[in-house]
């Protein structure tokens, strides 16, 4: 399973169940491009403020354990409990560094669990 994040220069992801920065079209282009055509494994509170994501299957964490067999075609897209459950299955962690300073609730998720093996990727908007 493959996961993308977005974190600010002050290590916050969210605000209320949201990004807390404006919006960034570089990196929701950016966002689009890694996931479209797959399935994007969501946490509840994340998953009530997305907006229709067109080409993607969007899968609800219910807190079952999944152990996802095409791992190619699954993305964790948040939120933090979710990228925390899922971290040692993550083959792949693409990091979006985005260039604000915007106070949000939500910090960036514990990952000391992450997949030794997992490659990262990281991106500047």
């Amino acid at each position: 399973m493959k996961a993308i994040i977005a974190v600010n220069n002050l290590g916050f992801i969210g605000k209320n169940s949201g990004i807390p920065w404006p919006p960034n079209k570089a990196d929701f282009k950016h966002f689009k491009e890694k996931t479209m055509g797959g399935k994007l494994l969501v946490g509840y509170n994340t998953h009530q403020t997305l907006p229709p994501l067109k080409g993607r299957e969007i899968i609800l964490d219910r807190r079952e354990d999944y152990h996802l067999s095409d791992f190619d075609k699954y993305w964790c897209i948040g939120g933090k409990k979710t990228y925390e459950k899922y971290c040692s299955q993550f083959t792949e962690l693409h990091i979006s560094r985005i260039n604000d300073n915007t106070v949000g609730d939500t910090k960036y998720p514990d990952l000391s669990k992450l997949n030794p093996n997992c490659k990262i990727y990281e991106y500047n908007f």
